[in-house]
């Protein structure tokens, strides 16, 4: 019996110098990061950094982090930040957000509020990223008044088998509302993208900090957004070069149509002669369809430019990451 004692007493000191050398490294591997950044000209910055859950957790407590990365305007803070995970299970991590958080980007601000915001993460041992899957109750996001409200949020996002770079998203809010609609659980609003992703290299744990991978080829399935009478409908491929200029063709279908081009007319995102311009040549399409509230359209983008139909829209919108 003494000899099992002592058996016990031995495997609990070894486990908790185990469980100390972990800790340890962890807070090691935060410091190091945050040094790193600042090395790199960003502002990098916490207040208290603490990591507890012995004998089987290693959750850390980063308070009051703040981020800034000055070559790309983005910023980044919040009251705190929580990264929970197992000590005998590594590669795979918790991130816990508050409530609220603010991001920034050039001159723009978010406020950021959520109830139950979580992401689980996991990693091959050199950081590479496997599997991201996050989801929250309520995410709502507030930027100089144009608010947005998501309800029954999920997010995935995939490495594809046998493929380095090349990963599956699938993103999906079960109610959305603005200020121009209320927000309500069921068919009548909501958010799905489906979608694969080709990048330029692949996706890890130091991406945040840069270079950053690029889009190569956005092949996506369904993107759909619905909210009131409205129904956007989007699919097809694109190429993507390395100044972010898109490649491809697209379909788009949209119903009652002309209440988005009016909301875009009254909040000032689209200027008056073309929103006029878009309702005369969509008006037309529609007919062509035999329905004045919907149209079924291409979506074709190439040298830089995007047309809608026979309708130019003008310059293409650059797809690249900050």
């Amino acid at each position: 019996m003494k000899r099992y004692l002592l058996v016990l007493i031995g495997a609990a000191v070894l486990w908790g110098a185990y469980w100390g050398v972990q800790a340890h490294g962890l807070r090691g591997e935060i410091r190091d990061w945050f040094d790193a950044r600042r090395a790199e000209g960003w502002v990098a910055e916490y207040d208290a950094l603490r990591v507890r859950g012995f004998p089987s957790r290693l959750d850390a407590t980063i308070t009051q982090p703040r981020l800034a990365d000055p070559e790309s305007g983005l910023s980044w803070e919040a009251p705190f930040l929580q990264i929970l995970g197992l000590s005998y299970k590594t590669g795979h991590v918790i991130v816990a957000f508050p409530d609220r958080q603010t991001f920034g980007s050039g001159d723009t601000t978010h406020e950021v509020t959520s109830d139950g915001l979580r992401a689980s993460l996991v990693t091959e041992a050199d950081g590479t990223l496997l599997r991201l899957n996050a989801e929250a109750e309520t995410l709502n996001i507030t930027r100089d008044g144009a608010d947005i409200a998501l309800a029954a949020v999920l997010a995935n996002f995939h490495r594809i088998a046998g493929q380095d770079t090349g990963y599956r998203l699938a993103l999906g809010a079960g109610a959305v509302a603005t200020p121009q609609g209320a927000l309500s659980r069921g068919r009548s609003n909501g958010l799905d993208i489906e979608g694969r992703f080709v990048f330029d290299r692949p996706w890890t744990l130091g991406s945040l900090a840069g270079p950053r991978p690029q889009p190569a080829s956005i092949d996506l399935a369904k993107a759909e957004y619905r909210l009131n009478d409205l129904d956007l409908q989007l699919a097809g491929r694109v190429e993507i070069d390395s100044l972010g200029r898109p490649d491809g063709r697209m379909t788009l279908r949209a119903e009652n149509w002309r209440s988005l081009l009016d909301s875009a007319r009254d909040s000032g995102d689209l200027p008056e002669s073309l929103v006029e311009t878009l309702i005369r040549g969509l008006t037309l399409a529609a007919g062509l369809n035999g329905r004045q509230d919907t149209i079924d359209l291409p979506l074709t983008l190439s040298g830089g430019e995007v047309s809608l139909g026979i309708i130019p829209l003008g310059e293409a919108p650059r797809i690249r990451l900050p």
